[in-house]
C-alpha cells in the first residue's frame, strides 16, 4: 500500500537494507502504540521487528479524557512559544480543542508556514504539493492524539487510505516522524505530555462543605 514514499527517505539505513519498507498503516499503528519512545525509535524498532506490528490497529488504551485544566496549560505554553493559533474553535470539547491545536502545529513544525529558527524549522521547499503537505498534517496529528491516548478519527487522505486502502500522495515519512517528536518534545515528550492534558487544578473551595456567610 505504501509505494510512494521518498526513496531517499529512511528511518536509519541499516534498520531496512536491502528491504522493502513496512506498509506505512502499520508503522502508524505501532508508533501510536509506543508513547513511551519517540516516534522515530518506535518507526525503527517496527522496521526490525514485523512481527510486532500485528493486530496493533486495535484502539489506543486511553488513561482518561483530556481535562480543560489541562489544555489551559497547554495554551499557556504554546503562547509562551509563539506557536497559539489566531483562531480557536468554540467547543465544549477538551479532546477536540487539543486536536485543533495540534493540526495546527503540524503546518509549523513542517515548515509549511515559513521558517521558525527558534524551532530549527526551515521554510518548507516551495515544490511541496499540496496533498502531501495535508497528507503529512493529517498523519502527525493522528499519531500524536493516538500516542497521548485523545480519541481522534483519521481523516482526510489517511482515512481513506486506512479504511479503504486508497492510494496517497508521495510524502516524507521522516518528515512525520521527525515533526511528532518535535511537537511533543515541546512538553517534554509524550508520557509528560499525556499527563500534563489529564491534570485538574485544585479548587478553591472544599465543594462537600458549606461555605459560611
Amino acid at each position: 500500500m505504501d509505494q510512494n514514499s521518498h526513496s531517499s527517505d529512511s528511518l536509519g539505513t541499516e534498520a531496512h537494507d536491502h528491504r522493502p519498507l513496512m506498509p506505512w498503516d502499520q508503522v502508524l499503528a505501532f508508533i501510536r502504540r509506543s508513547p513511551q519512545l519517540s516516534a522515530v525509535n518506535a518507526a525503527l524498532i517496527a522496521q526490525r521487528r514485523p512481527e510486532a506490528t500485528a493486530d496493533m490497529l486495535s484502539p489506543f488504551r486511553a488513561a482518561g479524557a483530556p481535562t480543560w485544566d489541562g489544555v489551559d496549560t497547554v495554551l499557556s505554553t504554546l503562547r509562551r512559544k509563539n506557536l497559539l493559533p489566531t483562531h480557536l474553535p468554540q467547543t465544549r470539547s477538551a479532546s477536540v480543542m487539543l486536536t485543533r491545536l495540534l493540526t495546527e502545529l503540524a503546518p509549523i513544525f513542517t515548515g509549511q508556514r515559513g521558517a521558525r529558527p527558534d524551532l530549527g524549522v526551515a521554510e518548507a521547499e516551495s515544490a511541496t504539493e499540496a496533498a502531501q503537505a495535508r497528507f503529512e498534517t493529517e498523519c502527525i496529528t493522528w499519531l500524536v492524539a493516538g500516542r497521548l491516548g485523545v480519541r481522534a478519527a483519521a481523516t482526510g487522505l489517511l482515512k481513506g487510505y486506512l479504511k479503504h486502502g486508497e492510494l496517497i500522495p508521495e510524502f516524507s515519512r521522516e518528515q512525520v516522524l521527525q515533526t511528532v517528536d518535535s511537537i511533543e518534545d515541546l512538553f517534554g515528550g509524550a508520557h509528560d505530555f499525556g499527563t500534563m492534558i489529564r491534570e485538574e487544578l485544585p479548587s478553591l473551595f472544599d465543594l462537600g462543605e458549606s461555605l459560611a456567610v
